[in-house]
């Protein structure tokens, strides 16, 4: 007859059958002892008193292999307590983990939390092995990246597109955007066309500001951009273009990276190698940090030129406030 499978590979049945030949193992073993005791008894009450009734040492032996016998009772007893007070114990730790767990969740329960946690016990349940291992990693992953957001920051390699999406998804106010040269591969990629998309519902649907400031290395440069421009004006994104020997010197100065500010309250910024390869992605919550890219995209947005309403960027000019020259 076979048992039902527990998680160590192991039947119940199995398991009953070893705790009771255990049992009745550490019974036998007591018992020798008792008798051994009771043995050792009548041999010494023998030698010591010869005179002495038979009966009486044998009722003599017989006690005191009872006495040895309930004192290992007791002593197994004592052992047993102990295992019980200490399981007790950790089911009570477990427990308020559990009711602190449980009301954590609670204050997260229209969030997904509860439903995540009820696809994660289910989809370890069925399915091949590597369906598991792969539930698994991505639970950890998840966790580990909350971790990370504990300290108001996350980091992770390459560009995350999902985070860049789910940032515009949360937007209510604005979405600030610095594009350099090392970012312009980007928008002809497929992932661009969904961020463009949940731009234009953030706009239509939250009345969400949105502007982006395309930075390119020459003057020359600017007129490739004029289809991109169109495209971002179409949805209603406010976009300037600017080539670096049009920014004055102090603001060329500046720190030069990919970074979009969201609600002026978080960063989303790219970093790359010296090979303009982008590497990694962080979000960052910290407030003084923050502040100093909300200050920076203030000044390259300042010093950059407007665009022309046609979607066609202007001709570089000079920023020193000059009018620009009327057709005659």
């Amino acid at each position: 007859m076979t048992g039902t499978i527990t998680s160590r590979g192991h039947t119940a049945h199995d398991e009953e059958d070893g705790g009771g030949e255990d049992g009745a193992r550490k019974l036998i073993q007591k018992l020798i002892v008792t008798v051994l005791a009771g043995g050792v008894v009548f041999v010494l009450s023998t030698v010591l008193s010869p005179t002495a009734d038979d009966m009486w040492q044998l009722v003599l032996s017989v006690l005191c292999g009872g006495a040895v016998l309930i004192v290992q009772f007791m002593v197994t007893f004592a052992h047993q307590l102990g295992d019980l007070k200490s399981s007790v114990e950790k089911r009570f730790v477990d427990i308020g983990r559990a009711t602190k767990l449980f009301n954590e969740v609670e204050k997260l329960r229209d969030d997904g939390v509860p439903r995540l946690a009820e696809s994660a016990t289910h989809v370890i349940s069925i399915g091949p092995k590597i369906l598991h291992d792969f539930a698994r990693e991505e639970i950890n992953r998840l966790a580990l990246q909350m971790d990370d957001l504990t300290n108001l920051s996350a980091e992770c390699p390459g560009e995350n597109h999902d985070w860049l999406l789910s940032l515009t998804k949360c937007t209510r106010k604005s979405i600030d955007a610095i594009s350099t040269s090392v970012d312009q591969n980007f928008w002809s990629t497929e992932p661009a066309g969904r961020y463009l998309e949940a731009q234009r519902k953030a706009i239509d649907e939250r009345g969400v500001r949105v502007r982006r400031l395309f930075i390119v290395r020459d003057p020359a440069d600017i007129p490739q951009l004029a289809d991109l421009c169109k495209e971002q004006r179409d949805v209603r994104i406010e976009v300037r273009v600017v080539a670096l020997s049009q920014l004055p010197l102090h603001v060329q100065r500046g720190k030069m990276i990919d970074f979009i500010v969201f609600d002026e309250e978080l960063s989303y910024e790219i970093g790359a190698d010296q090979l303009s390869v982008n590497s990694w992605t962080t979000v960052n919550a910290r407030e003084d940090e923050v502040q100093q890219r909300i200050r920076r995209f203030r000044e390259l947005w300042n010093a950059s030129p407007h665009g022309s309403p046609n979607g066609v960027p202007d001709r570089a000019r000079t920023l020193s406030g000059d009018p620009e020259p009327t057709a005659t």
